[in-house]
């Protein structure tokens, strides 16, 4: 195996010029003021000020529509926290939470944290079978559905807004609240509405940064059903400080929204991620399943009779990391085989073609050996 190998495992986004350069400025301008940033570490920021708030329905912009109330927006220490608290509040110990059959791994690890049970609802190129959600909404007695669809990961699917609509439609029929993590949707030039436009009395909203800026900016927007809803979410939490965001992070962040520096370097790094993305439907391009994007990741189904693990390895020990199927069906076998690789991670466009080329040729090996 390469000594370094290159590394497709990590949805993160790629490194642009611009970022070095927000950060030079906004530490000389805190190092400026008189009491430079001394403030920002003598108290917490529980749940963001009314600027950090304000700062994030900027953000969030048109993902939710009409524009929430400033009040029921909270700002939390990242999403991963987000989706802990939720997970603790809205479903609790022994209860059922409802995902895509495949999703971001750490919801399993999280649920099982706070004693939660992790359902998965079958899914297709659309997203979760609406047909499916019902019944385990049913026979389960789920409390709560977590979503991850725009720009699914690992399928890399967009859910339609009318499946959208369906998927809401059940929920509320059978009293279930929406956990809606829109981690890659700003990517997207026309997504589809959210669920928190379609039923907003019934979901739970996050958007954060550590998927458009940095993996290192820990903080997450959440917007609640009601202003009701989340005073009692708050009410539990509120003392303890390990959920609330850095105040040096967010008021770095909520300087960069307000100057307009956010949406510059958001700009800056959905150009790279298409021209990596255009260099992997090149190279992958007549892959029967393969699913691009315009986001971080894309699909790759793995050679016909070959499971997603062993897929992954063949390409790990050709030099280059990625994640298979595996991992994100919480500990089962998935139904569907292969892996998520993610563009952003590579140092350059000419290492992450090299990566896209190793790819290419392991598929066609492994699909030569098992025809």
């Amino acid at each position: 195996m390469n000594q370094n190998p290159i590394g497709l495992a990590r949805a993160i986004p790629p490194r642009v010029p611009g970022f070095a350069e927000a950060l030079k400025e906004t530490w000389q301008d805190l190092a400026g003021k008189e009491d430079g940033a001394d403030p920002l570490f003598r108290a917490h920021r529980y749940g963001g000020t009314d600027e950090d708030h304000a700062a994030g329905l900027s953000w969030i912009g048109t993902r939710v529509s009409p524009a929430p109330d400033p009040d029921k927006v909270t700002v939390t220490n990242g999403t991963m926290n987000s989706i802990l608290l939720l997970s603790t509040s809205l479903v609790g110990q022994g209860n059922v939470l409802l995902t895509e059959e495949l999703t971001f791994p750490l919801v399993h690890t999280l649920a099982e944290m706070v004693g939660v049970r992790v359902g998965g609802v079958r899914i297709d190129a659309a997203g979760m079978i609406p047909e499916d959600f019902e019944k385990k909404c049913r026979d389960l007695k789920a409390k709560a559905v977590y979503v991850n669809c725009t720009v699914h990961s690992p399928t890399a699917y967009v859910t339609p807004e009318e499946r959208r609509r369906e998927i809401a439609a059940i929920a509320r029929r059978h009293g279930v609240q929406i956990l809606e993590d829109d981690a890659q949707a700003l990517y997207l030039d026309n997504a589809p509405a959210s669920f928190a436009t379609i039923a907003p009395e019934i979901t739970w909203y996050m958007l954060g940064f550590s998927k458009y800026l940095s993996s290192g900016i820990r903080m997450s927007y959440v917007v609640a059903p009601s202003m009701r809803a989340l005073d009692l979410f708050l009410e539990r939490f509120r003392p303890i400080t390990t959920w609330h965001p850095a105040p040096i992070i967010a008021a770095m962040v909520t300087r960069w929204i307000e100057t307009g520096r956010a949406h510059q370097l958001l700009d800056q790094v959905r150009a790279e991620v298409r021209r990596r993305q255009a260099i992997a439907s090149e190279v992958l391009s007549g892959i029967d399943g393969y699913r691009g994007s315009s986001a971080l990741h894309f699909w790759l189904p793995a050679p016909p009779g070959v499971e997603s693990t062993a897929f992954s390895r063949a390409i790990g020990e050709a030099g280059v990391t990625v994640r298979p199927s595996r991992l994100y069906a919480g500990g089962l076998e998935p139904r569907v085989q292969g892996i998520r690789p993610a563009v952003g991670e590579p140092a350059s466009a000419m290492e992450a073609r090299r990566a896209l080329g190793v790819l290419r040729e392991v598929y066609d090996r492994l699909d030569r050996h098992h025809a």
